[in-house]
């Protein structure tokens, strides 16, 4: 699109309108919730808005194999979780964003032991390439009464839990991790569960490891030299600025005096990980990472990335929330809204300080967006099913494994019934800002994404209506996968 202004003939002036720029992809847009860790030192992994959790650690001196020890006191724990960043971010090509939260670990004192470990389970060695294995947790637990399953890295396995038996299944990866089963009773939390580590190896048989096995992906330099790691299965020792040389320490470069961005190429030491013919040998893999420039961005719209806008049934509207900045105000409608008896799209026009950061902080931006009023008559319906996490696109769940559990109800009675229905959560509409979740009828651990076969995708606007139902499949390699509309 571009705009023409005539001027005084015989001058023209023409004017292409300006790109908008994405906004970029930040802890506060991520918005982790629900991360603990519970008395046995295992962490239950946060919920996600936007974007993936590909992997997480902790500095702590007794954090091992994703779990923490457990202490005689109340203990405070802070985890640093690598995120993938979703495609419409303005810093995708980074692939990966960290973001830290802090915990409170109780006590082992906190809670009564009624159930105990019985032996140990042995260690698991699969086959890369969907190869599995089945283990009866009641025979090493006593006094449990149900069972779950901590996996802090479904990259390269899924775990899947029926009564008592729980299924570990191999990706395309290899690799070595170390899983926990829990046992608990019928009064958990206020009894303690009890936690058996497993340690599971998934072979590669005949496969060297080398730099394409596992690429470096993401990483960045900032404007100072403070250098973003890229991700890789492998292990990083440390980085340098040629092949084989010396290590970073610190891991900086020198800043980039430069308005623009420059490229700067960057040698990894890494130790190859196990279920490779070469695991534990020592390779060099360059990289060249983006150093940002001095220039600050101008803030716009889709910067601020209004969520949360809505308009209830008497026509009063929600402030709602934005990735960047803050919602202030909005303008009332001329004249202001009442009830309508069929749903109504609405243009809003939302107040935005622009933060600090910008060329144009300090001041304030009119941001419009559409919303639904609904009808008084719209009602959610009262069928159960359960969501993953929003994506832009169906092909987003193949890089990863993703669990529904979030529970909404709608007025369709089948998931290929969904089209054109409500959706709502908790008795109010869902705003399900225009992405696609995956769904299913149960809350599953691994119900999309890489090695699950079909799987069901909806699309949902703000307004909580169904726009699109579709099958989507994930390639056995976790490539870009295919999708088919119903």
């Amino acid at each position: 699109m571009s705009t023409k202004i005539n001027v005084r003939s015989p001058f023209y002036l023409h004017l292409d309108e300006p790109t908008v720029q994405a906004p970029n992809y930040s802890c506060t847009i991520a918005n982790l919730t629900g991360f603990s860790v519970n008395n046995q030192g295992v962490v239950t992994l946060p919920s996600i808005d936007y974007g993936t959790i590909y992997s997480y650690t902790s500095a702590a001196g007794d954090f091992a194999n994703g779990k923490f020890a457990t202490v005689g006191s109340d203990t405070l724990r802070t985890v640093t979780f690598t995120l993938t960043i979703p495609s419409q971010f303005a810093n995708a090509s980074d692939l990966y964003y960290e973001c830290s939260k802090t915990y409170t670990q109780p006590a082992t004192a906190s809670c009564t032991t009624t159930v105990t470990t019985s032996g140990s389970i042995p260690s698991q060695t699969i086959n890369s390439g969907g190869a599995n294995v089945d283990i009866d947790l009641s025979s090493y637990f006593t006094g449990e009464t149900t069972y779950a399953v901590n996996n802090p890295n479904t990259l390269l396995i899924t775990t899947a839990l029926s009564g008592s038996t729980l299924t570990i299944s191999s990706n395309t990866q290899a690799g070595s991790i170390v899983i926990y089963a829990i046992g608990r009773d019928a009064s958990y939390p206020t009894t303690c569960e009890a936690v058996q580590p497993i340690t599971v190896t998934v072979n590669a048989t005949g496969v060297t490891f080398d730099c394409n096995t596992s690429p470096l992906s993401g990483g960045s330099i900032a404007q100072d030299g403070t250098i973003t790691r890229p991700q890789t299965t492998a292990t990083i020792e440390g980085v340098s600025l040629t092949n084989g040389g010396a290590l970073l320490s610190p891991e900086q470069v020198t800043a980039n005096s430069g308005t623009s961005a420059q490229n700067v190429t960057l040698w990894f030491k890494l130790t190859v990980p196990a279920g490779y013919d070469n695991a534990g040998a020592t390779i060099w893999c360059s990289k060249v990472l983006s150093q940002a420039g001095t220039d600050l961005p101008i803030f716009s719209c889709t910067i601020a990335n209004l969520t949360g806008q809505r308009i209830a049934k008497n026509g009063a509207v929600f402030l709602g929330t934005s990735s960047e900045g803050t919602v202030k105000s909005y303008t009332q409608p001329d004249p202001p809204l009442s009830i309508v008896t069929t749903d109504t799209t609405r243009t809003i026009e939302f107040q935005v300080e622009i933060p600090s950061g910008y060329q144009n902080s300090g001041t304030t931006i009119d941001c419009p967006k559409d919303l639904i009023q609904p009808a008084t008559g719209t009602v959610c319906g009262a069928n159960d099913f359960y969501l993953s996490v929003g994506k832009t696109n169906p092909t987003d769940f193949c890089d990863n494994t993703y669990a529904t559990r979030t529970l909404i109800s709608s007025t369709a009675s089948t998931i290929t019934g969904l089209m054109g229905s409500q959706i709502c959560k908790t008795g109010a509409t869902f705003d399900g800002k225009g992405l696609y979740y995956a769904v299913s009828e149960s809350s599953m651990v691994s119900a999309a994404g890489v090695g699950v076969g079909n799987f069901y995708v909806i699309l949902i606007d703000s307004a909580g209506t169904v726009l699109s139902v579709e099958i989507a499949n994930c390639q056995a390699n976790g490539g870009s996968g295919t999708s088919i509309i119903l």
